[in-house]
């Protein structure tokens, strides 16, 4: 009912659960409840939005949207200028090559969590290859993600030579 209610407004879950912090599961979860009305086991700002979409039948995905942001998200402020300078590089890398591997790749890692486990994953291995001294454990996980990186290229550029 409420996913049907969702799917014709062209509003994903993965979006809206993006925008809320909580996972995708979860956000299923809440759905199912809320569908069998235990709205008890649904969290508080979850089940207004919910709410907010079944009590306002000529609403669209803009509005949804314009609800979460201005409702139920907290935006924090961004503050040090190395923050700005950031997301000045970002914004100048996509608007600049808007179909680039790089920039779509950017694109999808904010619109969707597909990609969170993987970028987290790299986030540590940057922090640790840029340490100097690491012990044993540290050495061989970047040796194994160095080791990681070889084999995708090898196989990509072996299946690029195939086509």
């Amino acid at each position: 009912m409420l996913r049907e209610r969702m799917k014709q407004m062209g509003l994903k879950v993965s979006e809206l659960s993006s925008y809320l912090q909580i996972s995708r599961p979860t956000m299923y979860k809440f759905i199912e409840y809320y569908d069998e009305q235990q709205f008890d086991l649904i969290n508080k700002k979850v089940l207004k939005l919910f709410n907010f979409i079944s009590e306002n039948e000529f609403i669209g995905k803009k509005s949804v949207i314009s609800y979460v942001l201005n409702h139920l998200v907290e935006l924090k402020p961004i503050g040090e200028k190395s923050d700005i300078t950031t997301l000045n590089k970002l914004r100048r890398t996509i608007i600049e090559n808007p179909d680039s591997k790089k920039s779509k790749f950017l694109e999808m890692c904010v619109v969707t969590d597909f990609y969170d486990e993987i970028i987290n994953y790299l986030y540590d291995i940057a922090v640790l290859s840029k340490k100097r001294k690491k012990t044993e454990e540290e050495k061989q996980i970047v040796d194994l993600y160095n080791q990681f990186v070889e084999s995708i290229k090898t196989k990509y550029n072996q299946s690029i030579e195939l086509q």
